[in-house]
C-alpha cells in the first residue's frame, strides 16, 4: 500500500527484452515504459495506489494475446481494464505494485448494433458516450443506459465491475449477454453455451449450455474480456421525469422507505432513483463552504442546515424516469403524485427536453419558478443532464463533484479527478429494500462519519424492488497524508461494519480486493480452486476479489 504520490523517475532501458518484445507486438505507441509517464497515467483518488512498471494499449484481440503470451514468458503479472475511469475506486491502479497494466481503451469498435432485437456488440474501449452518438447518428429507435460517473466510462468495464445506472436497464451485469474472452493461456473463448464461431443466440439468450460462464469473468481475474453483447431499451412511447423533494418530518422517513419500495414493486417506478441526501445534492450544486467551518474538519449540523437553506436544498431529494405508452406514463404519474404527494412535493418535468413550444416554456420559466421556491440557480444548471441520465444520454455533470472540496470551481471540460489531485473514495453496501434496514444503516453510517470527522454524504440507490444500494462517499484532500490516513481509517471501518452486520458492498476498491472473500472462505477457497484450475500461472490480476495474490 502506498501513501503517498513518490515515484522515482528512471529513463526506461530500450534494450531491455521485455520492452523490445511488447513494442514488436504491440508497436511504439502501443506501450508505455516512461517511469514519469506510468505515475502521471496511474494517479488515484483514493488513499491506495500502486504503479505498475508498463502501460500497453492493445488495439485487437491478437495483440491482447500476444501480451498475454509475453506476461507468461516473463512471468509479469496483468491488470485489465478498460478505460480505468471507475472513480473513487482505484481508476487505473492496480492492488499490488509492478507487472503490466493493459489498458483496452484503442479496442473501442461498436460492432454490430441489432435494431430488431435491441442490442449491440462491443469492444471494452467503447465508452457510453461513443455508444449513445453511434445509435443517435443512426437514427436508432434504441437507448443505451448509462453509468452517472462519466459519459467516458466503459460500456462493458463498467458492466463486468456490476456498476448501475438509472434507466429500466439500470443492471448492466444483468445486460451483458454473450463474451469473447482471452483466458489466460491466450485461447480465445466465446461464451454462450454453443458452437464456437457457430452461435445465433449467444447475444440474445444468457445461459447457453451447461454452467453460466458470463457471470465467471464479472468482478474476476480468469480472463480478459474483449468484445461483449449487451442489451439496449427501445424508446419508449411516452417519457417523463419526476422531480421529488422530502418535505416531511424525519420521523416519518421510515414510512416513506416503504412506500417507496411498493411503488417500485408495483412498477410505478421502473427506473432505479438515487435518494440524495442534502450533503450529496450540495456537493453538485455548490462548492464546499470552508467559511462555515469555524475551526472544525466538518460542518456542524447547524452550520449545515443554513447551507442547505441558502440553496433550497430538501433533507432528502431524488429524480426518476417515468417509461411506457401513453396510458402507462399517466398511471405511473397517478400513482407517485398519490404515495409521494404525502411527504413532499412532486414535480413532472420530463418535457424540458422535448425540442417543443412547451418543452422551450419549461426551459424558460426554470429558473424564476425556482427562485420562487427558494432554490439557487444551479439548480436549473443540472435540470437537463439529470433527466437526460433517465433517457441514457451520459454526462459529465455530476462526476464533478469531485472537484466541490479541494478545489475552488469545478471545470466544465477535461474533467479527470484523478490527474487533478481530487480525493475520494466510494463504498456501497447493499442492504434488503425494508424501512428497518435502511434507518437502521444510515443510522450506523452517520455514527462512522461522525467518530472520523467527515461530512455524512449518502445515495440510497434503488437496485431492484428487494433491495438498496447504500452509497456513501468521503471527499477529502489527497495531497495531504494526515488526510489520506483519515480517509483510509473511515473507509476502512465502514467496510468492517457493513460486512459485519450482514450487508456486503456490491462492488469495492483496489485497497480492499485483497481481503475481499475473507467472510466467505468457502466460497474464497472454491475461487482459489478454479484460479489454479484455469490460470495456474496466477498471470491475470493477481489478488483482484479476493482471488490468491502472487
Amino acid at each position: 500500500m502506498t501513501m503517498d504520490d513518490s515515484h522515482t523517475s528512471r529513463t526506461p532501458n530500450h534494450a531491455d527484452p521485455l520492452i523490445q518484445s511488447l513494442q514488436q507486438a504491440l508497436g511504439p505507441d502501443g506501450v508505455v515504459a516512461d517511469a514519469a509517464e506510468v505515475e502521471q497515467a496511474t494517479r488515484t483518488c483514493i488513499p491506495f495506489r500502486e504503479i505498475p512498471q508498463i502501460l500497453v494499449f492493445p488495439t485487437s484481440v491478437q495483440q491482447v494475446q500476444a501480451v498475454v503470451a509475453i506476461a507468461a514468458r516473463f512471468d509479469l503479472p496483468i491488470w485489465p481494464l478498460s478505460t480505468g475511469k471507475n472513480w473513487g475506486y482505484g481508476e487505473k491502479s492496480a492492488s499490488y505494485a509492478g507487472g503490466i497494466t493493459m489498458m483496452l481503451e484503442r479496442m473501442n469498435r461498436i460492432v454490430h448494433v441489432d435494431e430488431e432485437l435491441a442490442y449491440a456488440v462491443v469492444e471494452p474501449g467503447v465508452t457510453y458516450r461513443q455508444l449513445n452518438d453511434h445509435l443517435k447518428a443512426s437514427g436508432s429507435r434504441l437507448w443505451a443506459d448509462s453509468a452517472g460517473s462519466t459519459q467516458y466510462a466503459s460500456v462493458v468495464g463498467n458492466a463486468l465491475d456490476k456498476g448501475r445506472g438509472l434507466t429500466p436497464m439500470a443492471d448492466h451485469f444483468g445486460a451483458l449477454c454473450g463474451m469473447d474472452v482471452v483466458l489466460p493461456n491466450g485461447e480465445l473463448l466465446e461464451t454462450g453455451g454453443g458452437a464456437q464461431g457457430c452461435n445465433e443466440v449467444r447475444h440474445t439468450y444468457k445461459w447457453g449450455v451447461g454452467p453460466y460462464l458470463d457471470g465467471m469473468f464479472t468482478q474476476s481475474n480468469l480472463g480478459i474480456v474483449v468484445r461483449a453483447g449487451v442489451w439496449l431499451m427501445p424508446a419508449p412511447e411516452e417519457f417523463d421525469f419526476a422531480a421529488f423533494e422530502y418535505k416531511a418530518s424525519p420521523d416519518q422517513l421510515p414510512a416513506f422507505i416503504d412506500d417507496l419500495r411498493e411503488l417500485v414493486m408495483s412498477r410505478a417506478i421502473r427506473s432505479h432513483p438515487h435518494l440524495a441526501n442534502d450533503f450529496a445534492m450540495m456537493c453538485i450544486l455548490a462548492q464546499y463552504p470552508h467559511d462555515k467551518l469555524q475551526g472544525r474538519r466538518s460542518l456542524s449540523e447547524q452550520a449545515t442546515a443554513q447551507w442547505r437553506k441558502e440553496h433550497g436544498v430538501a433533507p432528502w431529494t431524488f429524480g426518476c424516469g417515468l417509461y411506457g405508452s401513453k396510458e402507462e406514463v399517466r398511471y405511473q404519474r397517478r400513482s407517485i403524485r398519490r404515495v409521494l404527494g404525502r411527504y413532499g412535493m412532486v414535480q413532472f418535468i420530463g418535457a424540458a427536453v422535448r425540442d417543443d413550444w412547451f418543452g422551450r416554456s419549461i426551459r424558460y420559466f426554470a429558473p424564476l419558478v425556482n427562485r420562487m421556491l427558494g432554490k439557487s440557480p444551479e439548480f436549473t444548471d443540472v435540470m437537463i443532464p439529470a433527466i437526460n441520465l433517465f433517457r441514457g444520454i451520459p454526462t459529465d455533470d455530476f462526476v464533478r463533484q469531485a472537484y466541490f472540496r479541494s478545489h475552488s470551481e469545478k471545470p466544465a471540460v477535461d474533467i479527470d479527478p484523478a490527474r487533478d489531485g481530487c480525493g475520494f473514495v466510494w463504498i456501497g453496501p447493499v442492504v434488503p429494500f425494508t424501512s428497518r434496514h435502511v434507518v437502521e444503516v444510515l443510522r450506523l453510517t452517520r455514527e462512522v462519519f461522525e467518530r472520523h470527522d467527515f461530512d455524512f454524504f449518502v445515495e440510497v440507490i434503488v437496485e431492484s424492488p428487494r433491495s438498496v444500494i447504500i452509497l456513501v462517499g468521503v471527499f477529502y484532500d489527497r495531497q495531504d497524508p494526515a488526510e489520506c490516513d483519515r480517509a483510509l481509517a473511515w473507509y476502512q471501518e465502514a467496510r468492517q461494519l457493513y460486512v459485519t452486520r450482514g450487508y456486503p458492498p456490491y462492488r469495492v476498491s483496489t485497497m480492499s480486493m485483497a481481503g475481499a472473500m475473507n467472510p466467505n472462505p468457502v466460497a474464497r477457497q472454491l475461487l482459489a480452486s478454479i484460479k489454479q484450475a484455469v490460470d495456474p500461472g496466477n498471470l491475470i490480476a493477481p489478488g483482484r476479489y479476493g482471488t490468491p495474490p502472487r
